[in-house]
């Protein structure tokens, strides 16, 4: 029960602070903002996010992933944040005419972690990541709950699928098993 909380809460944290970097950049508004200029259910939605990507990573460990599941270090936990927050930051600088060069430079920068980089089965998170969270933002999107400012295809921008790519290879190791705590480690 610790453990889903703790990704409640970190998907609520992390999630909501990316969040708002699209909406005070500019790139996407709520209909109705109740939380600054944020909907009310941002940290809601991306707590149960945290929770559902938790419960997923065991299983696609099994699947894709080393015999034995990667335990991540400290460093390899928490280096993704600031790559994450700050491709955030970049796209709210390439929102408009220039998406589809921020999705080519993406998917460049992707296939050479995954080739030069990688850890057996973060294809698979990439892929999922990729699907699955435009895929929820396209059906909240249809609901009429927020848009984006500058929509390439179905009322999402095109580089969003690349972005939560990268997503995935984050969550994967935020939210994945820790390296156990060693005397003397750092």
């Amino acid at each position: 029960m610790r453990r889903v909380a703790a990704a409640f809460a970190l998907g609520a944290v992390l999630g909501t602070a990316l969040d708002a970097i699209h909406v005070y950049g500019d790139v996407e508004t709520y209909t109705r903002e109740t939380f600054g200029e944020l909907a009310w259910f941002v940290p809601l939605e991306f707590g149960l996010a945290g929770v559902a990507a938790s419960l997923a990573i065991p299983i696609l460990e099994r699947r894709f992933g080393p015999d034995r599941p990667p335990a991540w270090t400290p460093w390899e936990r928490w280096r993704e944040v600031p790559v994450l927050g700050g491709l955030y930051l970049l796209s709210v600088g390439v929102n408009g005419d220039e998406a589809w060069w921020f999705l080519g430079a993406l998917l460049v920068a992707l296939a050479a972690r995954l080739r030069f980089g990688a850890v057996r089965g973060d294809w698979a998170f990439a892929l999922v990541a990729a699907v699955v969270g435009p895929a929820a933002e396209a059906a909240i999107h249809a609901t009429g709950a927020f848009h984006y400012t500058e929509p390439d295809i179905l009322g999402l921008p095109v580089w969003l699928p690349a972005l939560w790519a990268w997503g995935g290879l984050a969550i994967r190791r935020l939210f994945g098993q820790p390296a156990p705590n060693r005397p003397g480690a750092t």
